[in-house]
């Protein structure tokens, strides 16, 4: 059903007018076949389908990591720091996936906030590694931008990888930490989809004002921070996840599940679904269109992610995002009566 009226937009609408046209026979038959979605049920199925699934995928991908480094601590060889680094990029795909779409559990405990403090501050880290030799039970002191993924990263894939017993004590207890942090997710999901209303919802404003508003910060965040800024720098450094040379790949699961929560995809549904239902239809397809361009831009990045052959590319993909975001700031927005400010998401 879902993609026959997709079908049906893209071939009656795209290109034909402008977004504040008046709606043709064609669009008044279309809007009538799609039924109305409250954001409860959006969200629903962007937990049940998607965040719920994933994060107890990232949470036994954490216990792998452990076990990784476990192993290769207690005996040191070239293979055991081959599979450490495997779990390492297997886990931050993982997270990549659900980065851009905080809700639910992920916003109320700020798991993002804990786990993947980034940019990476080597100097800190560093630091922390000498105050967990010395006092190896006093942890609370240990702030976030010396935990999480980014940091085991440097760790595994800097210039002295796992090289001596200090590292590798503080390692070990950074992946405990992790997959203490995420174990309790897969649980919290479930009780937060639970609690969902399945018919009249009293909250139906804030929660798509929550949710639209969560998506233009994802735009804002993927297109500023992981893109804008990194290139800025001059410093190849500055991409996420460039030691491992897993930039590519991180930044691609990011877009294809921010994606998901605006077009949806399979059995999830999208912010496009809700705004079929109340009768968007021009918008829809407008989204459509600056969606398939970030997916033309994203396909067009180099890999490895170096800063001289990436300049067009990523700059390419920075004005796709804008436009992209623009559109859901002002036109979507104002469609949906959504006050715009980014809140809670905020690049966690």
């Amino acid at each position: 059903m879902r993609s026959t009226r997709i079908a049906l937009l893209a071939a009656v609408l795209i290109g034909t007018a402008p977004v504040g046209a008046a709606p043709s026979a064609a669009d008044t038959a279309t809007r009538i076949a799609a039924p109305i979605l409250a954001p409860a049920q959006w969200l629903a199925s962007l937990g049940e389908q998607r965040l719920a699934p994933g994060y107890a995928a990232l949470a036994a991908q954490a216990g792998q990591l452990k076990a990784r480094i476990d192993a290769y601590c207690q005996a040191p060889d070239a293979a055991g720091l081959a599979a450490a680094r495997t779990a390492w990029r297997t886990a931050h795909t993982r997270l990549r996936a659900l980065t851009p779409l905080p809700f639910g559990p992920a916003l109320d405990t700020r798991i993002l906030r804990r786990i993947d403090f980034w940019p990476t501050r080597p100097p800190q880290i560093e630091a922390a590694i000498a105050q967990y030799a010395n006092s190896p039970g006093d942890t609370a002191r240990i702030g976030l931008s010396a935990r999480g993924l980014p940091a085991l990263e440097y760790l595994l894939f800097g210039d002295a990888p796992l090289a001596d017993a200090k590292r590798c004590a503080y390692a070990r207890w950074m992946a405990a930490d992790l997959d203490e942090a995420l174990a309790p997710l897969p649980a919290a999901w479930r009780n937060w989809l639970a609690s969902l209303p399945t018919d009249d919802d009293a909250d139906e404003g804030p929660r798509l004002t929550d949710g639209v508003n969560i998506l233009i910060g994802s735009v804002e965040t993927l297109r500023l921070k992981y893109l804008d800024k990194a290139l800025g720098e001059g410093r190849r450094a500055e991409f996420d996840a460039w030691r491992s040379a897993n930039t590519r790949a991180g930044l691609t699961r990011y877009w294809q599940s921010l994606r998901a929560g605006l077009l949806g995809d399979g059995e999830t549904r999208g912010l496009s679904d809700v705004m079929l239902g109340r009768g968007l239809i021009r918008l829809t397809a407008a989204l459509e269109t600056r969606c398939a361009a970030v997916d033309q831009a994203i396909d067009t990045l180099p890999d490895p992610l170096d800063r001289e052959a990436a300049v067009p590319a990523v700059t390419s993909l920075i004005e796709a995002l804008g436009r992209l975001q623009r559109l859901l700031a002002e036109d979507i927005a104002d469609a949906l009566r959504v006050s715009v400010g980014f809140g809670e998401s905020d690049g966690d």
